[in-house]
């Protein structure tokens, strides 16, 4: 999803601009509802085809323990062994944690018939306990758990060598939930930098054969892998900008799926993420065909949404809220011409679509849309009517967003949501 605009995107400008923006962080600081936090997530400005992106994950297991109190995403299971350092990880805003959230208003009818794909959510690292919260707060049963691989560091972080992934394995094991897992393509530490040309020649291979080995030692082996995620924008190491780096992705990807796939006892499915270039940060540099690794080695064409708009021409004020008309413009003009490009895509290959992240959205610049039970209805409506395979819900709140749907500041679409998935 795109986050926070860049800095240099803002110097320059003139001085009368720096002042507001200091001014509205000040404010937004006051109120708690961007609390700092303690790991980045910053990203780029969406395009006006919608937007997506991931989550950066924590380097290391989370210590925060298992709340009691109604859910909310900072539930954690217990810390792991002392063994182990402790994580940058991040909470809510404060405003979730002074009081109770407002009781919701009364759910509207459902937009559609109740979506057939199976529910998923994402609410923090190694997390079965917020699987469960959200799951009772929404009425939905979930099916379905994300988390992401450490997203910097060495690859003996990313490949489990060594016990190094036993604290996130460990809390999965048993829970019941299908496991969706995000994959990052470079460690991040190694000098010189990782490359997609280095991977279309095979030289990272022996990392993911461990990766595979790790995950079916811990009763993962039917885990669905998303492969270098979001690779048409630019906040990732391995993001695609022209159309050499589009045909090293295809190949690092099939080497990487050829590589997992020798492993005794797998029997993992992969997500391509890279259906709507138009949705991305390089534009009509080149193609999705460009950047597919082929049929063979790709079981869902996924796509990350969330509801948030640059849009001019549906009159929003761009200060995280808006009207039930403002959001059917912003749906139609902005959100649903990707969707209709990725189910064209998908549908053409014979691939079931999937939302590995999808979720409302208040942006600490003012680009969401707030409270928003036309988005939910929206969604739901486009699942439903579609070949979804399942759709995960990013119930967690980071740096410069507010997304979790449980945490108070979104009553009208969770009552919406309660009716659409419950």
């Amino acid at each position: 999803m795109r986050r926070l605009r860049r800095l240099h995107e803002i110097l320059g400008r003139p001085k009368e601009i720096i002042a507001g923006l200091l001014i509205l962080a000040v404010v937004a600081s006051a109120t708690g509802i961007f609390a700092s936090p303690r790991h980045p997530r910053a990203r780029e400005a969406a395009s006006e085809a919608g937007g997506g992106g991931a989550f950066v994950p924590a380097t290391v297991p989370p210590t925060t323990t298992t709340s009691t109190a109604p859910p909310t995403t900072t539930t954690t299971p217990p810390p792991p062994p002392t063994t182990q350092p402790a994580p940058p990880t991040t909470a809510p805003p404060a405003t979730t944690r002074s009081a109770a959230p407002s009781p919701p208003p009364p759910a509207p009818p459902a937009h559609g018939p109740t979506p057939s794909a199976a529910l998923g959510v994402y609410t923090g690292a190694a997390n079965p306990a917020g699987a469960a919260s959200f799951a009772a707060a929404t009425g939905a049963h979930v099916s379905v758990v994300e988390d992401y691989l450490p997203g910097s560091g060495s690859w003996s972080g990313i490949d489990g060598a060594g016990g190094s992934l036993d604290w996130m394995f460990g809390a999965w094991k048993g829970s019941g939930y299908q496991l969706v897992l995000g994959v990052p393509m470079f460690a991040g530490s190694d000098s010189p930098p990782d490359t997609l040309a280095a991977g279309a020649a095979g030289a990272y291979n022996s990392y993911f054969v461990t990766l595979a080995q790790t995950l079916v030692s811990a009763g993962q082996g039917d885990a669905i892998l998303r492969l270098g995620q979001e690779f048409t924008g630019n906040w990732n190491a391995w993001r695609v900008t022209d159309t050499t780096d589009a045909a090293n992705y295809a190949a690092y990807f099939r080497q990487i799926v050829t590589a997992m796939r020798t492993v005794p006892g797998q029997a993992f499915r992969f997500i391509w993420e890279g259906a709507d270039p138009q949705d991305g940060s390089y534009s009509g540099v080149y193609t999705a065909d460009d950047a597919y690794p082929g049929d063979a080695y790709v079981n869902y064409i996924g796509s990350d949404t969330y509801d948030q708009s640059w849009s001019g021409g549906c009159g929003l004020s761009f200060n995280n809220t808006t009207t039930a008309a403002q959001s059917q413009c912003s749906w139609a003009n902005t959100l649903l011409p990707g969707l209709t490009r990725v189910a064209d895509y998908a549908a053409a290959h014979g691939k079931p679509v999937v939302f590995p992240e999808w979720g409302l959205a208040i942006r600490g610049d003012g680009h969401g849309m707030g409270d928003d039970p036309a988005y939910v209805q929206e969604m739901a409506a486009w699942i439903s009517s579609h070949n979804v395979a399942f759709d995960i819900y990013f119930n967690f709140d980071v740096s410069g967003q507010v997304d979790a749907i449980t945490d108070g500041h979104f009553p009208a679409s969770l009552a919406t949501f309660r009716s659409a998935f419950g």
